[in-house]
């Protein structure tokens, strides 16, 4: 079998970071009556669980505001969070050197997308991006979930490639080497920093 590079899709392939952030505050702060006095720690809050689930991200920032949020709340909040993200898809575009990067990669590796997006949205939006023709598997939902399948299936994974703390948590976690990602010089050089 060939050796796996696994990788996340936001702020790895597609430049969606900030526009997401401001959809996580606008859907946050509507869902649990923030005002402008707690942008930074919900701000904060994203910045450190980003790449995770959205429903482990939302509890944290719960925690950082001493709040609980009920199962309704929750649910609101994905309702939101999805529909500002879908208004603003546009404007998240896919890093320059994404498509000759994977196809680079892949001619030596199965190449496996993983992301904290629920599965549903990560196929969708990676066929909107016409990217899906370079995974041999896409699974969202959860990263260390995907990492330790692949492992228990025999599969070497050689790398991990993403772009928060959180996707160096999990990869550093299950023993994997990680690659990150500050943006399309990062990306660019990969193939390189892999021959």
């Amino acid at each position: 079998m060939r050796p796996v590079i696994v990788f996340d899709f936001d702020g790895t392939l597609v430049d969606a970071y900030e526009i997401k952030r401001e959809s996580y505050w606008r859907a946050v702060s509507e869902v649990l009556g923030l005002g402008p006095g707690h942008r930074a720690t919900v701000d904060a809050s994203y910045a450190r669980t980003s790449g995770a689930h959205r429903f482990v991200q939302l509890t944290d920032t719960a925690a950082a505001l001493g709040r609980t949020v009920s199962d309704a709340e929750r649910e609101e909040f994905s309702r939101r969070y999805s529909g500002y993200n879908e208004a603003e898809k546009d404007r998240m575009r896919q890093f320059p050197s994404a498509r000759t990067v994977l196809e680079a990669l892949r001619a030596d590796h199965d190449l496996v997308l993983a992301s904290g997006l629920p599965h549903s949205n990560l196929v969708a939006e990676a066929a909107r991006h016409d990217l899906a023709e370079f995974f041999v598997e896409i699974e969202g939902g959860d990263k260390g979930r995907t990492l330790d399948r692949l492992r228990a299936a025999g599969r070497t994974v050689v790398l991990f490639v993403g772009d928060t703390p959180h996707d160096e948590e999990v990869s550093a976690s299950r023993g994997v080497p990680f690659y990150k990602i500050g943006g399309d010089a990062d990306l660019a050089r990969l193939p390189e920093v892999m021959s």
